[in-house]
């Protein structure tokens, strides 16, 4: 079989949507361990699959999320396992196998930009905060230290 034409016929997006049969994925398997560039396709396709949902995908409302929790809840099925760690019910263990996905966040430079500045701002008003605290400070000390002899001179005059 060609290479080419194997790539052609769809089977890495049906792998990768979770659509292929269990014999098209052995096969798959096999094609990847003779064609390494065939994993280079692999991932290409499936970012290409990705950069597609980001920017045609629709978000569903939330009640649709939680219509789909209260499915696949453990504890309103059969067989899950208890805090004790015994099976319960006949049936086997629910599992779910989760895998991470290498999502990257890219931040664009304006907003770096404006992050530096707003930094740059709050430095700065801290420190004339701070400048502007101790002068007051030493102008309170300052009135503290000629008050009393203000008072000194007042209550002779007075008494």
């Amino acid at each position: 079989m060609d290479l080419h034409d194997y790539i052609e016929s769809g089977v890495i997006e049906s792998y990768l949507l979770g659509l292929a049969s269990t014999e098209e994925v052995q096969l798959l398997d096999r094609m990847r361990s003779l064609y390494p560039e065939l994993n280079t396709e692999i991932a290409a396709t499936e970012y290409k699959l990705q950069k597609l949902m980001q920017e045609e995908g629709v978000t569903p409302p939330a009640k649709v999320w939680n219509k789909i929790a209260e499915r696949i809840a453990p504890h309103n099925r059969e067989g899950y396992y208890s805090r004790t760690g015994k099976q319960q019910g006949g049936a086997d263990p629910l599992t779910y196998v989760l895998q991470p996905r290498n999502n990257t966040i890219t931040v664009s430079i304006w907003w770096r930009c404006g992050f530096i500045a707003l930094v740059v701002i709050v430095m700065a008003l801290l420190a004339s905060s701070i400048y502007f605290y101790q002068q007051f400070r030493n102008m309170e000390e300052r009135l503290m230290r000629l008050y009393p002899a203000a008072v000194e001179q007042r209550s002779p005059a007075h008494q």
